[in-house]
């Protein structure tokens, strides 16, 4: 079977087993693993399109550890009214596995779902950004704009903070004020080129500044910036450039996953 794939983790196995044939007579390839253990095994062999996870205990917590393994759409399996008690994210569907009909409708609206074009809100949900200007009036501004959107966002005053967060990894995305205190934006931005460049990362620099002439424009993109943007713009035009700039970079990603975690042979 080479269509999409669904990861299964259910307690029951007569219900496991019940919405993995229901799923593949739809061609959805299935999987169905008991625990949250196997589950993560089965995610460092292949990514999956879809989690479905059994609600209940540490579902919400589960959940979000095999989202960080594999950024899919997800599904807990169990009352929609125990939503609110659950702790899952709100993007997180619901169904109850008693009706397993509706568990596959829903699955395949999300499979089909994945098909469409992502929204900027799709997109900034998924994000991770480190905002680095040394305004602590700005910075905040911008942190709660992004997380408005659903990013993470991590702030830094100056150089030496902002290297020390890229240091954790994990980061999408790096905006920069142009002027900073100590050093430039450009000289800081030739230094965040060069550490993604020896450490093999994908991290995208974004200039953000109130210095919008073209002399500064050639030279940031020069220094290594992906983009750069006035901050008299509006900030939804931020935001739109920000969804540019993360999808391209998450769809190298997810095609590098898939090829690195190729369907195994029949």
């Amino acid at each position: 079977m080479s269509g999409p794939r669904a990861l299964i983790v259910i307690a029951s196995q007569t219900q496991g087993l019940l919405l993995k044939l229901m799923l593949e007579e739809q061609g959805i390839e299935a999987s169905c693993v008991e625990t949250a253990e196997p589950a993560v095994a089965e995610l460092s062999r292949r990514p999956f399109d879809l989690l479905m996870v059994e609600a209940g205990g540490e579902a919400a917590r589960t959940l979000t550890e095999l989202r960080r393994l594999c950024p899919a759409p997800a599904m807990l399996l169990g009352p929609a009214e125990r939503a609110a008690e659950s702790g899952a994210p709100a993007d997180v569907q619901w169904a109850d596995p008693a009706d397993s009909q509706g568990v596959v409708q829903r699955a395949m609206a999300l499979l089909d779902r994945r098909n469409a074009p992502p929204t900027v809100a799709d997109i900034l949900k998924r994000a991770r950004i480190l905002v680095v200007d040394d305004s602590a009036t700005y910075r905040e501004f911008l942190r709660a704009e992004l997380e408005e959107d659903g990013c993470h966002v991590v702030a830094a005053r100056n150089a030496d903070e902002a290297v020390a967060a890229l240091e954790d990894g994990g980061l999408d995305c790096v905006i920069l004020d142009l002027v900073m205190p100590g050093t430039s934006g450009t000289q800081l931005c030739e230094r965040f080129d060069r550490f993604r460049r020896r450490r093999g990362l994908f991290f995208q620099i974004v200039i953000l500044t109130s210095q919008e002439g073209d002399d500064r424009l050639t030279a940031s993109l020069t220094a290594g910036a992906d983009d750069f943007v006035g901050k008299s713009q509006p900030m939804e035009i931020l935001k739109i450039r920000l969804m540019a700039l993360l999808r391209r970079k998450y769809m190298v990603e997810d095609h590098l996953s898939r090829l690195s975690h190729p369907m195994p042979s029949a």
